[in-house]
């Protein structure tokens, strides 16, 4: 075993007893510890996929570099999570929002999904994922956005309808073929529990079992989703007794692909031009880059073209990978603490914000926990703007629905005037 794999290997230890036995505390940082050694399996075996094999087996071998990556990210949120520790007797307040406000978000979510469909037809039910990305459009990402945050209202508030609705949509969302979006609003969901009953708990039955069941179904759902969208259930389920899919489920998951890209960025020192900051920087605002033509070769972190050649399908991306052909190894120390002050943030923010505004806080956060990893930086901004502003269009829409609603039940006062 080369020294750089036991370093890892010794550094995750480490971390998690740190994390579950010192720590104790169950916030955004500890949470993208432990994403950090999901995205991070590969150091475990050694291997990468070989993107143009993606049925085999690990075959690709992990350069020391990678490895060092790896450890210096854990390194940076063992720090960080060490200069910054909650207080475990301090409890979240309960977010509380309005039945009007639910119904607005539930029935815009229904009319996103119907838009969808009107927009992308039948294709959005194709089982190749080629041909259901190439078909969606402006309304099944307001639909993405929106399912995640009825999903995660629905919850909080415990009320029926945006309960329904939300896990009803993500639920359609996954059968598309977009896991993220359960994963998303799933850890969401597991942090703000943690943080309204306090993180003394954080062994407690009912925040262990629902994590442990949603890591199994992201990674073994990859494995059925297509027999499950051809209506083959049996072949499903016989699938599913099938021990190699288990083994399959992680030696061909995302983090194996994700982190081939950083492993040959790292090998060839492959680089993008820095003017390729223009696209991060007209990302910051919405719809702004409809009005510039850019170069494609300077549209985010293009290296699939150049690393992997004619491959047939789309690559994810590696927002470390990223930063090293922004900056080289400085950029992989610059992402390192960039992401951890932003969790770090997101942390402190949950007990200090109050009211509405901790529903995008806490579906962000989950993002930066460890989805943030699997994307390049102008597709990481793209995502959390989407969040973002799709809950400032809901809560504008809701206060003005409160105005009409509230104005038309508003009682009528007759003023009598003085008589002679």
């Amino acid at each position: 075993m080369p020294l750089a794999q036991q370093v890892f290997i010794v550094l995750v230890i480490l971390g998690a007893i740190f994390h579950i036995f010192y720590r104790r505390s169950v916030d955004f940082l500890s949470a993208s510890f432990f994403g950090l050694v999901l995205y991070f399996l590969p150091g475990f075996m050694g291997f990468v996929l070989d993107p143009y094999l993606p049925d085999m087996p690990p075959l690709v071998p992990l350069i020391p570099e990678t490895y060092w990556v790896f450890c210096a990210a854990l390194v940076g949120n063992i720090i960080f999570s060490i200069i910054y520790r909650p207080d475990s007797n301090i409890v979240a307040k309960p977010i509380e929002t309005s039945p009007t406000f639910d119904l607005v978000l539930s029935v815009a979510t229904i009319i996103a999904l119907v838009l969808a469909f009107a927009e992308s037809g039948s294709a959005l039910l194709d089982p190749d994922k080629n041909n259901v990305l190439s078909s969606q459009g402006r309304f099944w990402i307001l639909f993405g956005a929106l399912s995640q945050i009825c999903a995660f209202v629905g919850v909080t508030s415990r009320r029926t309808i945006p309960l329904m609705c939300g896990l009803g949509t993500v639920a359609f969302a996954v059968f598309v073929g977009f896991r993220s979006y359960l994963a998303v609003t799933g850890v969401a969901m597991i942090l703000y529990y943690v943080t309204v009953v306090g993180s003394k708990r954080i062994f407690s039955f009912k925040l262990v079992v629902p994590a442990i069941v949603l890591i199994f179904f992201v990674f073994i759902y990859k494995q059925v989703y297509i027999d499950i969208k051809y209506g083959e259930y049996a072949r499903a389920l016989t699938r599913l007794s099938d021990p190699e899919v288990y083994s399959g489920s992680i030696e061909n998951s995302e983090p194996f692909a994700t982190q081939a890209i950083l492993n040959t960025v790292l090998m060839y020192d492959y680089r993008v031009a820095f003017e390729s900051l223009a696209s991060v920087l007209l990302s910051l605002v919405p719809f702004l880059s409809i009005f510039f033509d850019l170069d494609p070769r300077l549209v985010g972190f293009n290296f699939q073209e150049i690393l992997f050649p004619g491959l047939e399908y789309g690559l994810a991306s590696n927002i470390y990978a990223n930063f090293y052909g922004l900056f080289g190894m400085f950029g992989i120390f610059l992402w390192i603490v960039l992401h951890n002050v932003i969790l770090m943030w997101f942390s402190k923010a949950i007990h200090r914000w109050k009211g509405y505004k901790r529903i995008p806080l806490f579906l962000c956060g989950s993002l930066m926990c460890f989805y943030v990893i699997r994307s390049d930086l102008v597709y990481n901004i793209s995502s959390f703007n989407r969040i973002i502003y799709t809950f400032i269009g809901i809560f504008i829409l809701y206060k003005l629905v409160a105005i009409v609603t509230d104005g038309g039940r508003r009682p009528r006062v007759s003023v009598r005037g003085t008589q002679a």
